[in-house]
């Protein structure tokens, strides 16, 4: 397997408060080529950022869905019904906005699950105006972002042979709260 130094990208993870640490650190070279170093990185549609935030992930998702609520816009002008605006926010909404949730949600802010929440407040006020947020959740029989996030997370990953791993010792919440040492303390 070639790597294609093109599209290579090196990403320090490090929570230091300068950044003179990248000086220190000799850059990479693929086939003579240096490989960028970034401050942040998005692997199969998830943004990680060397500080291992979440803020740049979930800036991207906010705006990437707050794209496809103008097409809700758009069809709701059509006079489409109220039960298909739902059903077109279901399909095409609010998946990007829980597309990976079990990687980051474990260790999202509020003010970050926050900022998501207003997409789907958005949307569903643009379907019902008029009605309160919770108002519009008990009638079309929908759950908060956050509480979806939560039983999305709870359900038990399906591998194909059972092992007991050893759970790791966390000494931040931040570890303690990132995918893997949250997975296995939760679902062995």
């Amino acid at each position: 397997m070639t790597i294609n130094s093109e599209k290579s990208k090196e990403i320090i993870i490090s929570f230091a408060q300068d950044g003179n640490f990248r000086s220190t650190i000799p850059i990479i070279k693929i086939d003579g080529r240096d490989i960028a170093q970034v401050c942040h990185a998005k692997l199969l549609g998830v943004t990680i950022s060397q500080d291992l935030t979440w803020n740049k992930h979930v800036d991207n998702i906010v705006k990437k869905a707050g794209k496809r609520l103008y097409m809700l816009y758009q069809l709701k002008r059509a006079e489409i019904t109220e039960n298909d605006l739902v059903s077109v926010y279901v399909s095409v909404v609010r998946p990007v906005l829980e597309y990976a949730c079990p990687v980051w949600h474990t260790n999202l802010p509020q003010y970050l699950s926050d900022n998501i929440e207003v997409i789907q407040e958005r949307a569903l006020k643009c379907i019902f105006p008029g009605l309160g947020y919770a108002e519009i959740l008990r009638h079309v029989n929908l759950d908060t972002l956050n509480v979806r996030r939560d039983s999305i997370c709870q359900n038990e990953y399906n591998i194909r042979q059972q092992n007991v791993y050893p759970l790791p010792v966390t000494k931040t919440n931040r570890f303690r709260n990132s995918f893997i040492p949250w997975a296995l303390y939760n679902c062995q």
